[in-house]
């Protein structure tokens, strides 16, 4: 199942890659584009957003959405090398008039407070963010992708992240990432 989310995954890069590249001129909209006021792609992820923190989700600021946009889309996974890319976030449906994701969203299936948008899990644990914690000693990049989806998803909230990132990547209009590192500090003795 992974190793398919991963031609999955890359074959959606490929679309996503190519897609601007086809029939552009100077007066073409900017591209879509995410930011968070937390960190910037490059940075190091504040452990704020880490097991070794308050183990919240990160605040993104959207803009440009793409036409025509029905709702949005997040996925967080670290790199665990090439058939292993453990994900520990999805969040689908946001809205597409949504302009911020705030941080530390609530470990729930459902969130009203974003239109109804809805997270997955990775059981046993709660459907929502689940701080990443990589093995320690060792840096590991973390992508933070943000989607533009062609339709709403029809998947219920609590929803398995491996089987909610296939149906992400197969609505796919447009796709944006922050990549950042994180060392999960080894154990020191006291």
């Amino acid at each position: 199942m992974r190793r398919r989310h991963f031609v999955q995954t890359l074959g959606a890069s490929a679309l996503v890659g190519s897609a601007g590249c086809t029939g552009q001129s100077d007066d073409t909209a900017p591209a879509f584009e995410v930011s968070s006021p937390a960190f910037s792609s490059g940075d190091e992820l504040p452990a704020r957003f880490t097991c070794d923190g308050d183990g919240v989700s990160p605040p993104f600021v959207i803009e440009r959405v793409p036409e025509p946009t029905a709702a949005l889309a997040v996925t967080a996974e670290y790199d665990g090398g090439v058939f292993s890319q453990p994900v520990f976030w999805t969040l689908w449906n946001v809205p597409p008039e949504t302009e911020r994701i705030p941080a530390g969203l609530h470990r729930e299936p459902t969130l009203d407070m974003l239109g109804g948008a809805r997270q997955g899990t990775q059981p046993p644990n709660e459907p929502g963010y689940e701080p990443p914690c990589p093995p320690a000693g060792q840096p590991y990049e973390h992508r933070f992708q943000v989607f533009a989806l062609g339709e709403k998803l029809s998947l219920e909230g609590g929803t398995e992240q491996e089987q909610a990132s296939e149906a992400i990547a197969n609505a796919l209009i447009a796709s944006t990432r922050i990549t950042v590192d994180y060392t999960h500090p080894a154990a020191t003795d006291s």
